[in-house]
């Protein structure tokens, strides 16, 4: 687990970095463009959609780092970090960015983890943002939200072969902000006779990936009664964490 969190702390860092790096670069673009009159409105948009790029990568790696046994209240210290920067780094005027991490239900200090037994399990980080800037004749006041949300759906069924073998699927369909999404790795076991096991070591294991955020596996196993647990372990291709349990009967 420790490894695990070290990683994410990471992955954090790397991104934010990278969100400075954009800014840093608007920063100056936008200042050496002030010499041309007609083209600043323009780099002055430019910098503010770095912000929100910038914001957009600061809420994904806090979404990774606690996905991954991070402290919650590590989105809201990230984004004091990149509300310090932008303030610290803008010479044209004035420039604030207030992120708030939501607080109503089902998030708490702006994360939502809820990797239950109903075959869905759902990670996400939610904040809204107000962006002021003010000075050398420009006036932006805008308000944003920005929500990273990873979700998992595990279906399946069985089929019975007789006595206690079965003959298992299992489907699962990964989303991005609602959008179909890939998994950078999955893990799946089922549970017999109380321990989760590997199906991967089975002889008739087959794992099928149909590109578009579809997966599905099949395996066969002597399970005894007549309900079989399943559980998905993935990471999606931003390293965010997610998992669901599903209990499938026979189809």
């Amino acid at each position: 687990m420790r490894a695990k969190r070290r990683k994410g702390q990471v992955l954090v860092i790397a991104a934010l970095v990278i969100a400075l790096a954009l800014l840093s670069t608007q920063a100056y673009i936008y200042t050496l463009s002030r010499t041309e009159v007609h083209s600043g409105y323009r780099f002055l948009s430019d910098y503010v959609q770095a912000i929100k790029i910038g914001s957009e990568h600061t809420v994904t790696a806090s979404l990774v780092n606690i996905s991954r046994g991070g402290a919650y209240d590590n989105l809201q210290s990230n984004l004091d970090r990149g509300e310090s920067f932008i303030a610290a780094d803008y010479s044209m005027g004035q420039c604030s960015l207030n992120a708030t991490s939501a607080s109503q239900s089902p998030y708490t200090q702006g994360i939502w983890l809820d990797w239950g037994t109903d075959s869905v399990g759902v990670s996400s980080a939610y904040s809204d943002f107000t962006l002021n800037i003010g000075g050398m004749g420009a006036e932006i006041d805008l308000s944003f939200s920005l929500n990273r949300t990873t979700r998992v759906v595990v279906t399946g069924s069985y089929s019975d072969l007789g006595g206690d073998t079965k003959e298992v699927t299992v489907v699962m369909y990964l989303f991005n902000e609602g959008a179909q999404a890939l998994t950078n790795s999955t893990t799946l076991n089922y549970l017999k006779s109380s321990s989760w096991e590997d199906p991967t070591i089975l002889g008739d294991y087959v794992a099928v990936d149909y590109g578009n955020g579809t997966y599905h596996y099949t395996f066969t196993d002597t399970i005894p009664g007549n309900q079989v647990p399943v559980r998905v372990q993935t990471y999606d291709e931003r390293g965010v964490f997610v998992q669901a349990e599903a209990t499938l009967t026979e189809g």
